[in-house]
């Protein structure tokens, strides 16, 4: 049926006036209307994209144009970004001289067509991978459609914040050892170091900035051969970082073989570009070129292709100098942070705490509730939104986000800093009032702040280490391509799953297909939807049913 105003044309060409169907509800404002409402508004993004609404400060005359008048197609001149020859080939060729990678390509459908072509280009149908647990959905649905079967490295767990820390490069070497004794069979011989895993993947660093020790990492996987591939979707920023002290070394740096970067994501660039490079010997460059063909629009827009040019040469020149006073900003915050008694914000304590912990990306600025009675993550970010009109990137049950970036305004620090310290406040006066009334009343259950956290760190460390390892009975292609059924979730217990569920964001699931449901993930999962927070997933997400794998026809 094709609707021509409040008519609609039959498929014999009758038209017939539409009753009752308001296609066109004029009453209700279009998405345009909502952005430059809220552009109007005094909300500030600690959220990505990086640019922070603002305008590169390059001093290109006038400023960005009207991206009507720049929005072409590979007219000629203008080269073709599958077949680069001219100024897309010199614009690549210019980031990788920048970033010292081998070769870069742009990437203008996010980092998640980078991570698909990368694990392609490296394994071979039906292989194997040896993958953090905590990687993004992409690369679980790059192991789904290459039906490779998946060897989990867990990361440490940073208990006293409920996240996830690093991968430990010793948890590297036994899983490929374990991978090379098994290929080795009864004649045990290791010399050769062979290994069904044809590749090692990693994120790096985390959504929380939690940073592995790539370079050893690296040399692990080299010693068999095999590439290291970085999701360094959230560390686009750190080439820049050469002149700051706080700041860790980018994984290409670091020895990594193949690292995809969302530079929308902490760089002044338009939300959905990326950029994926390659270094070294153990990675077939045509291979690569062949799958982003593939997995990336064979109409990529010149608007994102020209800014991710004009991000990097930015960020180049200018851009370096404005990470040192980034820095110094990040610093002041963080010390005026020692002031809060109920919240807490992570640091790089972590690092000398936790042996996984190999760096920390202070542009991640994680702000915890675990000290807090009956005060939760979701119940802070809806503070910041509502009270002080900041808008943060993610919420967890026990803490939020704050992402930052170099065009981040000393006006948004001086709010967010403000708006911390008086939900502390806030927070501490009601603590006190409880242990007022506790001191009055002799009610011995209630505790102390200290103690309600080491509370809430054991039992976040109980419930972590017991849910994200679930039993695996078959691969994920096969449990995704297996007769299914539709399962309610508090009776998927014993029930394989048949689809992946997880947060978003950060996108990383809670139980894959092929692994079996506990009564404890089942209590996660209801955990995050009683909390609000945004379980994606379910094929029927309002029914709340479930898809699992059919146990026999009649099911």
């Amino acid at each position: 049926m094709k609707v021509l105003d409040n008519y609609a044309q039959i498929n014999n060409g009758e038209v017939r006036r539409i009753e009752n169907l308001n296609y066109r509800k004029e009453e209700q404002p279009g998405i345009m209307e909502r952005l430059i409402e809220y552009t109007g508004s005094d909300a500030y993004p600690f959220h990505m994209p990086g640019h922070k609404r603002r305008e590169i400060p390059d001093g290109i005359p006038g400023g960005f144009p009207n991206p009507y008048r720049i929005d072409i197609t590979e007219i000629d001149g203008f080269d073709n970004l599958h077949h680069a020859e001219g100024i897309l080939k010199d614009a690549m060729d210019e980031a990788a001289a920048v970033y010292g990678a081998d070769r870069s390509w742009y990437l203008v459908n996010g980092s998640t067509c980078g991570i698909l072509s990368a694990v392609f280009a490296v394994t071979e149908n039906g292989g194997r991978i040896l993958t953090a647990r905590n990687c993004h959905k992409a690369v679980y649905h790059a192991i789904y459609l290459n039906r490779l079967r998946a060897e989990y490295l867990y990361p440490e767990e940073i208990v006293e914040f409920g996240i996830n820390g690093g991968i430990r490069a010793e948890d590297v070497r036994k899983a490929l050892e374990k991978d090379a004794m098994r290929c080795a069979g009864k004649s045990g011989d290791m010399r050769g170091k062979r290994t069904k895993i044809q590749a090692v993947l990693i994120t790096s660093p985390t959504y929380e900035g939690v940073v592995s020790d790539i370079r050893a990492i690296a040399d692990v996987a080299h010693e068999y051969g095999i590439p290291l591939i970085v999701d360094e979707a959230h560390g686009a920023h750190l080439e820049y970082a050469d002149r700051c002290h706080s700041f860790p070394k980018s994984a290409l740096e670091c020895g990594a073989d193949i690292v995809i970067q969302s530079l929308h994501k902490t760089l002044p660039c338009f939300t959905q570009t990326a950029i994926l490079h390659v270094k070294g010997d153990l990675v077939d460059r045509n291979r690569i070129a062949g799958y982003l063909s593939m997995f990336q629009t064979s109409s990529p827009s010149y608007l994102f292709m020209a800014g991710i040019q004009r991000c990097i040469r930015y960020m180049d020149s200018a851009g370096r100098d404005g990470m040192i006073r980034y820095e110094e900003r990040l610093e002041r915050f963080m010390e005026q942070m020692k002031g809060l008694q109920v919240l807490e914000v992570l640091t790089r304590d972590i690092c000398g705490k936790y042996r996984a912990v190999a760096g920390w990306d202070p542009s991640k600025i994680v702000v915890s509730t675990m000290r807090a009675k009956d005060f939760h993550g979701e119940e802070l970010a809806e503070m910041l939104r509502k009270n002080y009109h900041l808008e943060m990137e993610m919420t967890a049950p026990e803490y939020v986000i704050a992402m930052t970036s170099v065009l981040d305004t000393d006006e948004g620090f001086e709010r967010l800093t403000k708006a911390l310290l008086e939900i502390d406040e806030e927070l501490l006066k009601a603590e006190e009032k409880r242990r007022k009334t506790v001191s009055e009343t002799g009610d011995q259950k209630e505790n102390t702040v200290r103690e309600r956290a080491e509370k809430n760190c054991k039992a976040s460390e109980t419930l972590q280490s017991r849910i994200l390892r679930p039993n695996e009975t078959m691969s994920i292609c096969e449990a995704m391509d297996a007769n299914t059924g539709r399962t309610a979730l508090q009776n998927t217990v014993g029930k394989v799953s048949a689809e992946f569920i997880y947060l978003y964001p950060p996108g990383i699931p809670i139980i894959a297909p092929g692994e079996v449901f506990t009564r404890e993930i089942v209590e996660m999962i209801e955990a995050y939807k009683k909390a609000g927070l945004l379980v994606q997933g379910p094929a029927d997400p309002a029914s709340g049913m479930i898809l699992t794998v059919a146990e026999d026809k009649g099911f």
